[in-house]
């Protein structure tokens, strides 16, 4: 080291040692003085305290330099990506404590009065802790531990850089004033000017007459202007007052007071406003104001105000537990000026108005909804109820396009105890011991919303239990049981529609079951009994009840076996294996007439592939049908050799009946009823090349010569921003022949296209249309978008449904929030595939 490096290191050395009230190290003293025979605190010579003359400083260097735009300095990307900041390796932790650690100071120059006053000149570099501070020019003061930044500073800590004209700084806190000030939130990529800067000792950061962003630099697409802005260490949020959100240069947005995200933790306060605006609606505007309650528990509260229906309330409540997450919902808006709880106000008008249906009163709109899951020990715990106040509170009120067509609500609770017993171990050799047992105590009913007054039933409740055990050998025994009470309101009901009571259903079973590694086959014997109690509203026309006791026992035997081939084949290069998997399933169920029984819960399935292995053609317990027949099915696949990927796969595959079907929802049995031989029923689905799959079943009548169902479906989606997808589908049964397009993707690097137009050929009618574009970048996300739907697209006579039109804007300001959500939930329904942001990650839940 030379000498005169030396002696400055001396000099830095005392420095130091005086700042924090240290003992000079004699040596350091004596050294100083051989080298230079000076005055130190009178430990050698005479001369005055004005003891030191620096040598004229080099000029600054461009480390020390003020930048002119500080966010671009540390701001990198790679053209593609929107690019991120880079901050230095900190030396230490980024939780310890500055102010712990000694501070040590560089510089090229140093003039001093001991105990006094020291001027730090030319390319100084203040370090203490992970706090890094660069100035070209530094006053500091002994006694007040104050430093003075005439010529500008840039201080560099965690979480924050800053850079002013003009500083002073306490070192013995964290105190600081800062003018004409550029900053950097790192951790959350927020910049932002301000015109002066206050920092206090817990590390609070109040910006003076600021505007900040979280775009990326030079680019400003939103930017809020804040009169005062206090940024508190460790926050969750900052507060701004009298704050202004610009869109680009144009104020959009202005609020006395707002809360915004300047970090992960959640904290109580404002959240972003939603604005949106419709023809019907007017101006609807909600403030949720967020309520952190505890570490396990939040809530939010969101006034809203509908400018042409009034002002309402809307809530939620979080709790989560070791055990148990739930969430509690409601919505109230007293006295809708355009619902009088049957019409709209357009439809009442449209009718005549008060001088045929009399005065409109306004009627108060709600929802209500609970959601739970639970679990302890072997006990599960589930409910998902919702009501709501009318039919229309969705297509009104609600503030997700996609369920504007809801046809019901489930109201659902649930208990469910599933154990697995030890084996026994002592009863002989192959006995696997007493098996496991599955609890289940459930309710469950519906609220129509498709205008439809017939309930469904509801099941007030149903208690059902299986419990399975190993027997000698291979054999496994099953027994399963329910007891369900259906009720409804019957009233104008007829027939069998007015029928009400209680079902007890038991179901034994002994299974054989076998495998190999080239198949496997399964013998099941089995009986299904099942008993009912049933009432008629004695009011009732149509059909009487002949037994209010019915009963029935329905013996079944089935063999079901299958067996596996596969072969290596090179195709196009790549190496495959293919398979060849043929399946055989004879199926014989007793006969026993259930016209005089009630249907409950009974309906048909959808004939496809899956149900040629199914021991019965009807869902729910009221109807079991009578079989005697063969089901032979096959099906192959290309599967990847290296991974196993599969690449293509097809089933095809028929039924063989050896007797009539005798049972039937209702009335007699009918033509297909009769056939020998059931429809063909195939599946496709392949991986064609890239990013392009193809999915397609087909359903084919050979008696009739005819098409029963039929559906296609071919999707290019590279990832969640490049998608397209072309489907058909056609129900002869239901009168369904539809087409449906949809398309997201960009045209250049910031903008994107996207639309759907789901169309039926039957009624010459769109059911669902919209197109839009969107702009993309870094910043900012706005979508503009045009819809045309039918309001109720579960009805089956499409001609006479009344289709709505609109026309909805989304901006995202990312990094701070929103509105106009409604184009979101469109895109996640009506384009398949597609994902939102905040669909990716719903189960990062906020009480994580």
């Amino acid at each position: 080291m030379s000498r005169m490096k030396r002696k400055w290191a001396l000099l830095l050395a005392i420095l130091v040692c005086r700042a924090h009230a240290e003992p000079v190290p004699s040596a350091a003293v004596d050294e100083l003085c051989r080298a230079d025979s000076q005055v130190v605190d009178g430990a050698c010579g005479t001369e005055s305290d004005d003891w030191y003359v620096p040598t004229p400083p080099r000029a600054v260097s461009d480390e020390h330099r003020l930048v002119k735009d500080l966010a671009s300095t540390y701001f990198s990307t790679d053209g593609v990506s929107c690019g991120s900041y880079s901050v230095r390796q900190y030396p230490f932790n980024k939780s310890v404590n500055d102010e712990d650690f000694p501070l040590t100071a560089f510089t090229d120059a140093l003039s001093a009065t001991l105990n006094e006053t020291a001027e730090l000149t030319s390319n100084v570099t203040i370090e203490q802790g992970n706090r890094l501070i660069v100035a070209p020019r530094v006053l500091l003061d002994y006694e007040t531990r104050i430093a003075w930044f005439p010529e500008g500073v840039r201080i560099d800590q965690p979480g924050a850089i800053i850079q002013g004209s003009n500083a002073v700084v306490d070192t013995s806190s964290k105190e600081a004033e800062v003018t004409d000030v550029q900053f950097l939130l790192t951790d959350v990529s927020l910049r932002g000017t301000s015109k002066e800067l206050e920092q206090n000792e817990e590390g609070t950061l109040t910006f003076t007459a600021s505007d900040f962003t979280r775009c990326e630099p030079n680019n400003n697409g939103w930017r809020l202007s804040a009169g005062n802005l206090v940024v508190e260490k460790d926050a969750a949020f900052g507060t701004a007052k009298h704050a202004v959100l610009r869109f680009k240069s144009v104020p959009v947005f202005y609020s006395p007071y707002l809360k915004f995200p300047v970090g992960d933790e959640r904290q109580s306060g404002f959240l972003f406003p939603n604005l949106a605006y419709s023809e019907e609606d007017g101006i609807d505007v909600s403030v949720p104001y967020y309520l952190n309650l505890a570490p396990n528990y939040d809530a939010t509260v969101i006034p809203r105000h509908i400018s042409k229906r009034g002002a309402g309330l809307e809530g939620e409540f979080r709790h989560k537990a070791s055990w148990q997450e739930s969430a509690l919902s409601g919505v109230f808006l007293p006295k809708d000026n355009l619902f009088n709880g049957t019409l709209a106000k357009d439809d009442f008008a449209k009718l005549g108005g008060e001088a045929v249906l009399g005065p409109f009163e306004s009627a108060d709109r709600w929802l209500g909804a609970i959601d739970h899951r639970g679990r302890v020990g072997p006990f599960r715990t589930l409910i998902d109820y919702t009501a709501v106040s009318d039919s229309e509170f969705f297509h009104d009120l609600g503030s997700d396009l996609g369920i504007s067509s809801r046809v019901e609500l489930e109201r659902k609770g649930e208990v469910q105890y599933a154990t697995e017993f030890s084996p026994l171990g002592s009863l002989g050799q192959g006995f696997a011991g007493p098996g496991n047992l599955f609890v289940r105590l459930w309710a469950q009913r519906f609220q129509r919303l498709d205008g439809i007054t017939r309930e469904s039933y509801q099941r007030i409740p149903e208690v059902e239990a299986t419990y399975t055990m190993g027997l000698p050998g291979a054999f496994e025994f099953s027994l399963g049981a329910s007891y369900t009470e259906f009720d409804r309101d019957t009233q104008q009901l007829n027939g069998l529609d007015a029928v009400t009571g209680r079902r007890v259903h038991a179901e034994p079973r002994i299974r054989l079951p076998l495998s190999w590694p080239f198949g496997f086959m399964s013998l099941t014997a089995g009986l299904r009994h099942t008993q009912y109690e049933l009432e008629q509203d004695p009011l009732a026309g149509g059909w009487q009840l002949a037994d209010e006791n019915p009963r029935r026992s329905i013996g079944l035997g089935s063999v079901d076996g299958g067996l596996f081939f596969e072969r290596d084949l090179n195709w196009f290069g790549q190496n495959l294996v293919q398979t060849l998997e043929p399946r055989a399933y004879y199926l014989y169920q007793e006969f026993d007439d259930q016209s005089q029984l009630p249907r409950f819960d009974a309906s048909s399935f959808t004939f496809g592939y899956s149900q040629l292995f199914r021991d019965n053609r009807f869902s729910g317990l009221d109807r079991i049908g009578d079989a005697n027949q063969f089901s032979a099915g096959v099906t192959t696949r290309f599967l990847s050799a290296a991974n196993g990927r599969e690449h293509f796969r097809w089933s095809l595959g028929e039924i063989f009946y050896f007797e009539d079907r005798l049972v039937t929802l209702s009335g007699p049995p009918r033509g297909d009823d009769m056939h020998s031989t059931s429809a063909f029923a195939t599946e496709v689905s392949t991986r064609l090349w890239g990013n392009w799959q193809f999915r397609g079943n087909l359903v084919w009548d050979a008696h009739d010569q005819q098409t029963d169902e039929s559906g296609v479906a071919l999707q290019y989606r590279r990832d969640n921003e490049h998608i397209v997808n072309l489907g058909f589908r056609r129900r002869r049964d239901q009168d369904i022949e539809q087409t449906d397009i949809s398309v997201y993707w960009p045209l250049s690097r910031r903008f994107a296209v996207l639309g759907r137009w789901n169309y039926d050929l039957v009624s010459g009618r769109t059911i669902e249309g919209f197109g839009g574009i969107e702009y993309d970048d870094c910043c900012l996300r706005v979508r503009l978008m045009a819809r045309r739907f039918l309001d109720s697209p579960s009805s089956r006579n499409l001609a006479d449904v009344e289709a709505d039109d609109g026309v909805f804007l989304q901006i995202v300001f990312k990094g701070l929030a929103g509105f106009g959500t409604k184009v979101e939930s469109v895109l996640e329904r009506g384009v398949r595939g597609y994902r939102s942001p905040q669909m990716r990650d719903y189960f990062n839940n906020r009480l994580n």
